[in-house]
């Protein structure tokens, strides 16, 4: 997920960056493995030795050769010209704006990187995010004409570029063009984005990033709390006396019986880092962790799902569901439902993520006294929540085999998640990033992100000081300054009385309150070690999905004792499940 810094981005992708195994992932990834089938068909597995002419018309005795192909931001002083495969930009909401004559080769993207760096892109295939991007990198692939730079879309291509010899060797034009804050960044994860682009000790590859979720995060409505006389929740106790008090009590004037308990999903209940309405903190509380492959302790994987801490957690929430404390019809909710009993007031409690506001901003329209308050709980007895981190990365950066400037991708990724963002001070060329981020155009050639890991909240206590003194200065990203802006207003408009902006509110409760109460919760990470797919995956992976969603919904609503528990696990075994475990380990020892 990207950060937002820019209050309306945030809770767009808040789930569908977070599921790894999902059927549409398998689906994508055995398209791509066909066309690699076929690519070698065609174009055979030999080195490639295609490098450019004009590599020979470079004197890298010229200073501003060596400069420009040996440090961030330095141009380049001749054009370097790149083909590149990128999503596609919204340009038509340009229209009747000073850029409805821009496009996907001129824009206030490719002119910032033109001044900066003195590179031009040049389209080798433009798609919409997704499926449609997926595609046409299969279909670049498939004709052996893959673009100078391009994103694929997750680490089974990346090898098999890797394994074909299609793409370049980026270690020395990481270490000598990546800027100092670039490698900042990616030191902010340990390892653990790097390495996973790197093969025999060789970067090839620039992957994105995906920032902390954090833990799960309860909200409440502290207007029904404060009529009740409620104390903020710790311990699943605590909750679960909040939640019989709403449910029986109607704080909310519902009516006897309509006020609803806890909203959660009942396509992924659990399991997602980072999942919207998900009660992965319950799960945490007896040490389980469902749909993870988790470190035995002995550096093996084991699935999180078939584990015994699983039982006494389905134990707790079945009985919760039985009290009515949880969603009575959960299981037949669509998303827009589940949304709406939040919203109208029907509920008043739901476990999110710190971008949760976003889910209830529209409560504020209905009924301006709604005040949402979030929590970090249940917590364990040591006052502790565990989370489960997400997958590190997604999609990689590549360049072509014989590309003559392989570090023009480092040098751009830097200007773009360095300089422009924290660095970039001209008052001109950050008005004209505002607007395009105003129009939700897009325009960059990289479908990227590079970000901290803790990108949620770092800057938090310097947001903070900067809306109590007015001073801005020490804001460090310019998408931090236009977030000040918001939030000063909200907080002027609060004081004084004026009607609040729901989004303002949003934006401020999730990026201040939420991230700063993260920020100071005593949270315990445990990495999942093992985010791919095997062999067997594509064909048996769907039908242990679906058992495993109506073991959920069967044991939570009753249908079953959470004794069939046990017998679900024995059908996953003998289903694929034991051989899969076997492939994920041979996958782990491989590396």
């Amino acid at each position: 997920m990207k950060q937002a810094g820019v209050l309306k981005s945030l809770p767009l992708n808040s789930k569908s960056l977070k599921g790894d195994f999902v059927m549409s992932k398998l689906r994508k990834s055995s398209f791509i493995a066909l066309a690699f089938l076929l690519v070698l068909a065609t174009v055979g597995c030999s080195k490639t030795d295609n490098a450019p002419a004009e590599e020979s018309a470079i004197d890298m005795n010229d200073p501003a050769w060596k400069e420009a192909k040996t440090t961030p931001f330095a141009p380049y002083p001749e054009t370097v010209t790149y083909s590149v495969g990128q999503t596609a930009g919204n340009y038509t909401s340009l229209k009747g704006t000073p850029y409805e004559s821009d496009n996907a080769i001129n824009n206030v993207w490719t002119r910032y990187l033109k001044n900066k760096l003195n590179v031009q892109n040049e389209i080798s295939f433009e798609a919409n995010d997704g499926t449609d991007y997926q595609q046409k990198v299969s279909m670049a692939i498939v004709s052996g004409e893959i673009p100078d730079i391009m994103v694929v879309p997750d680490r089974e291509t990346l090898v098999q570029l890797y394994e074909n010899d299609l793409i370049e060797d980026l270690t020395s034009a990481y270490e000598n063009t990546a800027s100092d804050r670039i490698k900042e960044i990616y030191d902010s994860y340990d390892g653990r984005v790097l390495d996973t682009a790197k093969f025999d000790d060789k970067l090839m590859a620039l992957p994105t990033t995906e920032i902390s979720h954090g833990p799960g995060v309860l909200w409440l409505r502290k207007d029904w709390m404060d009529k009740l006389e409620l104390s903020e929740p710790k311990t699943i106790e605590d909750i679960e006396h909040i939640l019989t008090q709403f449910v029986e009590k109607d704080p909310g004037g519902n009516g006897a019986g309509k006020t609803i308990g806890l909203v959660v999903d009942n396509e992924q209940p659990v399991g997602i880092s980072g999942g919207q309405y998900e009660i992965n903190n319950i799960f945490a509380l007896y040490g389980a962790f469902p749909k993870q492959w988790i470190d035995d302790g002995s550096g093996k994987a084991v699935y999180g799902s078939i584990q015994p801490e699983m039982k006494p957690a389905l134990t707790k929430v079945a009985a919760m569901y039985k009290k009515g404390l949880i969603d009575r019809q959960f299981a037949v909710r669509t998303s827009d439902d589940r949304k709406a009993l939040l919203t109208s007031g029907k509920s008043g409690s739901f476990l999110d993520n710190w971008w949760g506001s976003w889910t209830v901003a529209d409560s504020l329209k209905l009924n301006p006294d709604a005040e949402w308050v979030p929590y970090v709980a249940p917590q364990s007895e040591d006052g502790s929540v565990t989370m489960f981190t997400g997958k590190p990365t997604s999609s990689y950066l590549v360049v072509r085999k014989g590309f003559s400037h392989p570090e023009a991708a480092i040098k751009i990724a830097s200007l773009q998640f360095d300089f422009q963002r924290y660095q970039e001070k001209d008052e001109a060329t950050l008005k004209e990033f505002e607007d395009y981020s105003t129009y939700s155009v897009g325009g960059s050639p990289l479908a990227v992100n590079i970000d901290y890991y803790d990108a949620f909240y770092r800057n938090v206590g310097i947001m903070e000081d900067a809306l109590a003194t007015g001073d801005d200065s020490k804001l460090t990203s310019n998408s931090d300054k236009a977030a000040y802006k918001a939030y000063k207003k909200y907080l002027d408009d609060s004081k004084n009385g004026n009607a609040v902006d729901s989004n303002a509110w949003a934006g401020y409760t999730s990026n201040i309150a939420t991230a700063k109460l993260v920020q100071n919760s005593n949270t315990k990470e445990v990495n999942p070690i093992f985010f791919g797919s095997t062999k067997s995956m594509s064909l048996k992976w769907p039908t242990l999905m679906k058992m495993e969603l109506e073991m959920y919904l069967k044991i939570i609503t009753g249908e079953q004792t959470p004794d069939d528990f046990d017998k679900f696990v024995d059908s996953w075994k003998k289903t694929g499940g034991d051989l899969i475990t076997e492939e994920v380990n041979e996958a782990i020892a491989s590396k």
